[in-house]
């Protein structure tokens, strides 16, 4: 656990911030119930007799006024004064900043899935007239869900159905229905006002994208082809996580039968830019081959007994992970180009599992599209090959940490920026006998290179097909 004075960044106090007050809410009702805080010795010795060092205390009832300014100083970003601010107990004053943290659970990037959604929903329902779909809109799409559990599973469905007219007198309204799929703790999150402010960053970057021209340019069209429409908005990230980053799917009735099909508004969402896309799970030989195998195209099979030889976790990760460093320097040498090619099919399959950026076997266009400070960048991997073909790469092998893992640095030579990393991880984990084990991660992660390389604004509004 950790006190709420902790948390030195907005961002991260909005996201416990209607858990928190929920958690508040509790302990001042009728019965009411005790709230855990934490003891800071050098903050402590700062405060008089007044103060209660107590770890479980009583709330005393009718502080609401004092909660609503902790709500507003947070939202304004004034943290030490929100921080500051006097509770009254049972057992005498405690500071705001002492409580202890709550635990989210949430998931920002499968949250992130549904306010994607839900601002295409604004878009394509009350976005036919107006210039831009604003945060209000996708609030009021959000107020809608109404979800039921999806038996035998942690996840939650919502189905929102919405019309909206036509320009043509007398065809009647388009229907729009949104599914939002996510796990219960996400769809929680989701669906809380009191989440409102934390969400605030990522519903602005997701109406970047809904306000693009190639997604009104397919609200114009239903809106003017004179005839009524259905268009179904699929958010679902947890049914086929592990085959699929298709996050949200977008289809419109054809013209020709009358039924669904895909169109060009399909996205893989990520989160606050995380720098990891891409990973295959496990430190036995066959899985690290595997994940070089899709990295660069070798699966080091020539390694196999030397990776054997080694009796601990973090030796064989370092011994396999030279051997690639060893075979993509030699290859960057001896073939700039054709690495290159490898490195960037690598890239393209980890992030997409050929799905983003190409075009699938239904023929949906997929984009991976990544929220984060209020802007939604896109990301297009269909010719990353060819694109990082055209550069001079080289290859860096360092170890570091507690347990001396092994990354791999590519970097684009004239300006040493990162292209990727492939990266080793550990995990401390315990077994359902409650015996504890290390689990190892391979990781692929995009560097600032890759970003100027691949990425573009949403606020760019070029039309990619219609």
């Amino acid at each position: 656990m950790a006190r709420l004075d902790a948390t030195t960044n907005k961002q991260g106090a909005l996201k416990f911030l209607g858990r928190l007050f929920e958690d508040l809410a509790s302990a001042t009702s009728g019965g009411g119930k005790n709230i855990l805080r934490e003891n800071n010795n050098d903050k402590d010795a700062k405060l008089d007799q007044r103060y209660s060092r107590k770890q479980s205390v009583r709330l005393s009832g009718n502080q609401e006024g004092v909660f609503q300014q902790f709500n507003n100083l947070v939202i304004a970003g004034n943290l030490s004064q929100a921080y500051n601010l006097d509770l009254q107990t049972t057992q005498g004053l405690i500071k705001f900043g002492s409580l202890s943290k709550p635990s989210v659970g949430a998931n920002y990037g499968n949250v992130a899935e549904g306010i994607f959604a839900a601002a295409l929903a604004a878009r394509f329902t009350g976005g036919r007239t107006k210039r831009d779909s604003t945060a209000y809109d996708v609030y009021n799409i959000l107020s809608q869900i109404s979800p039921s559990p999806i038996p035998g599973k942690k996840s939650s469905k919502a189905v929102i159905q919405t019309s909206a007219p036509n320009a043509v007198a007398g065809v009647g309204n388009d229907t729009i229905i949104t599914e939002i799929t996510l796990a219960q703790v996400n769809m929680d999150f989701l669906r809380n006002p009191n989440n409102r402010e934390a969400l605030l960053d990522y519903v602005i970057a997701a109406l970047t994208y809904a306000n693009r021209e190639s997604v009104r340019q397919w609200v114009r069209t239903i809106y003017t082809n004179g005839r009524r429409d259905t268009v179904k908005i699929i958010a679902d990230g947890v049914s086929n996580e592990r085959t699929s980053k298709i996050d949200v799917k977008v289809s419109i009735t054809n013209k020709e039968q009358g039924q669904l099909k895909g169109v060009n508004i399909n996205a893989s969402v990520k989160a606050d830019d995380v720098k990891q896309f891409g990973q295959v799970s496990g430190e036995d030989f066959s899985t690290v081959s595997r994940f070089f195998t899709t990295a660069i195209g070798d699966g080091l099979v020539g390694e196999s007994g030397a990776f054997e030889t080694e009796s601990k976790g973090p030796a064989k990760m370092r011994k396999i992970y030279k051997a690639a460093d060893t075979i993509i320097d030699n290859n960057l040498s001896l073939d700039p180009k054709g690495m290159a090619v490898k490195i960037g099919t690598g890239i393209s399959r980890f992030a997409t599992q050929d799905n983003a950026g190409v075009v699938d076997p239904s023929g949906d266009t997929v984009e991976l599209i990544n929220l984060s400070k209020g802007e939604a960048t896109i990301y297009n991997f269909q010719n990353v090959a060819q694109k990082l073909s055209e550069f001079k790469l080289k290859s860096e092998y360092k170890t570091g940490g507690a347990n001396d893992l092994p990354t791999i640095v590519i970097r684009e030579s004239e300006s040493n920026k990162v292209v990727v990393q492939f990266r080793s991880r550990v995990e401390n984990k315990i077994d359902k006998n409650g015996v504890p084990y290390l689990y190892y991660r391979n990781y692929i992660e995009k560097g600032q290179f890759l970003t100027e390389l691949i990425g573009q604004s949403a606020l760019n509004n070029n039309v990619t097909s219609s």
